[in-house]
C-alpha cells in the first residue's frame, strides 16, 4: 500500500520528507524513533485504559512465592486431565505422561437426590406405594376388553414411549393411568386404544419438559384412528375421572432411591428395571406394590449375579421396610417371566433392552432346572 493510500488518522508522520523508504540504515532507525515520537500522542489517545495492577500485601507476597517454588522444585507434580492422563510439569518442559491408575470418580454429587432428606421421602413413597395397590377388579368391571387386549395396547405405548424417546418415569405413569381408569370407568373396546394414547399425552405433560409430543403425532402413530378433537376430549375424561389426583409412586422411582444403598452397578441396575417394565404388562403383578416389586428386583439380581449378601439385614431392610421372605414370591414370578420371555408373543420390552444403549441385558439368558430355586439361579 503506498503512502497517499493510507488513512490519515494513522498516517501521523509524511513518508516522503522523512525518506523512510530510500535513506540509509542509520537514517531509518532515525525515522523510525521521529515516527514513534510523532505518533505517541495520537496512539496513546486511542488506546483503552489499561487496568490497575492489582497490589497484594505482604503475606499473600510470600504465599504466591511459596506455591511458584513449590511448582519449580517439585518434578512430579501432576495435574489431572479428562482423558485420564496427567499433566507433569519437570523443570519448566510439560510433557504428557500415561496414568493406569486414573480413575473417573464413580459418585457425583446429585443435589436431587437431598440426602438429608432422604429418610422422610422413603418413608412417604413407600406409604404411598402401599395406598397405590390397585383392587385387581378391572376385568371383572370391564364387559369388552380382556387381559390379553391390556398386553397389547401396553406392548404398543412401549414401543410408542420408546420412539418419541420419553423418560423411563413417563411410561410407568402411563400404564398407572391406563389400570386406574379400567377400574373406574367401562371403555368400549374401538376406544381403548384412544385411551392408551391420551393417558401417554397426560403423563407426557406432567414428566416430560421439551420431549412432549404433539397431538398430531399421536394422531399419526394411532394411523388417523381418531381425530385430534377426540384425543383432546379423553385427556379430559381420564383427569375428570381421576379427579386430577396423578400423583403416584412408580418401581422405577424406587429403585433409583435404592440403588445406591444396594450398591448396583451399571449394568445390573439396568437389569433391575428390564425386570420391573417385564412386570409392567403382566396384570396379575399389579397386586403387588411399587415398593415390593423394585425390592424383588434388586434380590433377583442379587441371585442371578451371586452377590452376597442377596438381600441385607442391616441395609435393604432398613430402607425398604421388607424382609427376605416377603419379596421371595414376587420374585419367583419375575424369575418365570425372564426365563419365558422367548416363547412370549409381546416383545417391545425385549427388543428394547437388546440394544447397546440398555447394555443388552434382555440377552442374559437363565438357565431353567426341573427343581428350581432361588438358590440355584445360573446364567
Amino acid at each position: 500500500m503506498k503512502a497517499h493510500q493510507i488513512p490519515r488518522l494513522f498516517c501521523v508522520a509524511d513518508y516522503e520528507k522523512e525518506n523512510f523508504y530510500c535513506g540509509p540504515k542509520h537514517q531509518r532507525v532515525q525515522s523510525s524513533v521521529a515516527i514513534r515520537e510523532k505518533s505517541s500522542n495520537s496512539f496513546h489517545s486511542m488506546m483503552p485504559p489499561q487496568k490497575p495492577q492489582l497490589k497484594l500485601n505482604e503475606e499473600q507476597s510470600n504465599r504466591t512465592r511459596e506455591v511458584i517454588q513449590r511448582v519449580k522444585t517439585d518434578s512430579n507434580m501432576p495435574i489431572p486431565l479428562r482423558n485420564g492422563r496427567n499433566l507433569s510439569i519437570t523443570s519448566g518442559v510439560t510433557t504428557i505422561l500415561n496414568n493406569k491408575t486414573f480413575q473417573i470418580p464413580l459418585k457425583i454429587e446429585n443435589p436431587q437426590i437431598v440426602n438429608t432428606y432422604k429418610n422422610e421421602i422413603v418413608t412417604y413413597m413407600r406409604d404411598r406405594s402401599c395406598k397405590s395397590n390397585f383392587k385387581m377388579i378391572a376385568f371383572q368391571f370391564q364387559t369388552e376388553i380382556t387381559e390379553k387386549m391390556r398386553s397389547i395396547l401396553l406392548d404398543w405405548l412401549v414401543d410408542v414411549h420408546h420412539k418419541f424417546k420419553l423418560d423411563p418415569e413417563t411410561l410407568f405413569m402411563t400404564i398407572s393411568i391406563v389400570d386406574r381408569v379400567l377400574e373406574l370407568h367401562q371403555i368400549p373396546k374401538s376406544k381403548f386404544q384412544l385411551y392408551g394414547v391420551a393417558a401417554l399425552f397426560i403423563a407426557s405433560k406432567y414428566e416430560e419438559v421439551y420431549s412432549v409430543p404433539h397431538v398430531r403425532d399421536l394422531v399419526y402413530v394411532c394411523d388417523n384412528a381418531y381425530p385430534k378433537e377426540e384425543i383432546l376430549e379423553a385427556e379430559g375424561k381420564i383427569i375428570s375421572l381421576l379427579s386430577f389426583d396423578l400423583l403416584t409412586t412408580s418401581p422405577y422411582r424406587m429403585l433409583n432411591i435404592y440403588q445406591e444403598t444396594a450398591k448396583l452397578e451399571q449394568k445390573n441396575f439396568m437389569l433391575c428395571r428390564y425386570l420391573i417394565e417385564l412386570s409392567l404388562l403382566e396384570y396379575p403383578m399389579i397386586q403387588y406394590s411399587n415398593n415390593v416389586l423394585a425390592s424383588a428386583a434388586i434380590y433377583l439380581v442379587h441371585k442371578i449375579r451371586r452377590i452376597h449378601p442377596s438381600w441385607s439385614q442391616d441395609q435393604m431392610v432398613s430402607i425398604t421396610g421388607l424382609n427376605e421372605i416377603e419379596i421371595r414370591t414376587c420374585a419367583k414370578e419375575m424369575c418365570n417371566l425372564l426365563q419365558g420371555q422367548d416363547k412370549k408373543q409381546f416383545n417391545s420390552i425385549r427388543k428394547k433392552f437388546s440394544l447397546p444403549k440398555y447394555l443388552e441385558v434382555s440377552k442374559i439368558r437363565i438357565e431353567k432346572r426341573p427343581s428350581q430355586n432361588l438358590q440355584t439361579l445360573q446364567y
